[in-house]
């Protein structure tokens, strides 16, 4: 259970406070009733629509943020465009390294990030340790670099108290410091050879397979109707747009 209060003193449940939210109607999910009705294909779970009082708390932060960063740190606000042409990502390195390797649950069908997922079990394993030889387990120990360094992963649960060798100590340890350094096939390797499996329900996952968090659009009724051209086998092609003189 958190630790977090509310100003009654009572505990916080996520749940509640989400619920209240939405019957406040701060937001609520994008396209609910058609997911909801079936009669959506696909999946729009993870888009969100704020309501009168989300879009009031929304335009509060964006002021806070103005009033320090423009008026007091003197910065110069710009609004740019969120998409960008592909050749700026393929230089940038975007296309070809922005992606995360993912495992999928061979039993929920849920995925789990490589890195996270094995850095989460082997951090589990050596708190384990820890326990089993009579050490006090400290989670918040000064320098330690990767306190804030990356987004709240989901953490193993049940931390069972298993003594390990030293030299299973040591290769932990070190696979840790290199975790960043892995790639699909290294990271494959290691779930299999170290037994890796989700914590939720202590099942065997897939092999890491690449998901690149660049999203493909087009732009205009030309680059659109061109792609189509190309992919519609067997069929009068859809014939290509001119530029005008």
């Amino acid at each position: 259970m958190s630790d977090t209060r509310t100003l009654t003193g009572d505990p916080f449940v996520r749940g509640v406070f989400e619920s209240l939210l939405k019957h406040r109607l701060f937001y609520t999910e994008a396209f609910e009733i058609y997911r909801t009705s079936g009669s959506l294909h696909g999946d729009s779970r993870g888009l969100f629509d704020y309501g009168p009082p989300g879009c009031a708390l929304q335009s509060n932060i964006i002021d806070v943020w103005r009033r320090h960063f423009v008026l007091e740190e003197d910065m110069l606000e710009v609004d740019c465009t969120i998409l960008t042409p592909e050749e700026v990502f393929k230089t940038s390195g975007h296309v070809d390294k922005f992606e995360d390797w993912m495992c999928k649950d061979s039993k929920s069908g849920g995925f789990l990030r490589a890195d996270h997922l094995i850095e989460n079990v082997l951090e589990a394993r050596l708190k384990g340790d820890k326990a089993a030889r009579g050490v006090a387990v400290d989670d918040t120990k000064k320098g330690d670099v990767k306190v804030g360094a990356k987004k709240e992963k989901r953490k193993v649960k049940d931390v069972k108290a298993v003594r390990l060798t030293d030299s299973e100590v040591n290769e932990y340890e070190e696979i840790l410091a290199k975790i960043d350094n892995y790639d699909g096939t290294e990271l494959g390797e290691l779930i299999e050879r170290l037994d890796i499996r989700n914590p939720d329900g202590n099942n065997k996952v897939l092999p890491p397979v690449p998901f690149n968090l660049m999203f493909k659009t087009t732009l205009g009724p030309k680059q659109r109707l061109s792609r189509l051209s190309k992919t519609r086998n067997g069929s009068r092609p859809i014939p290509k747009l001119q530029e005008a003189p």
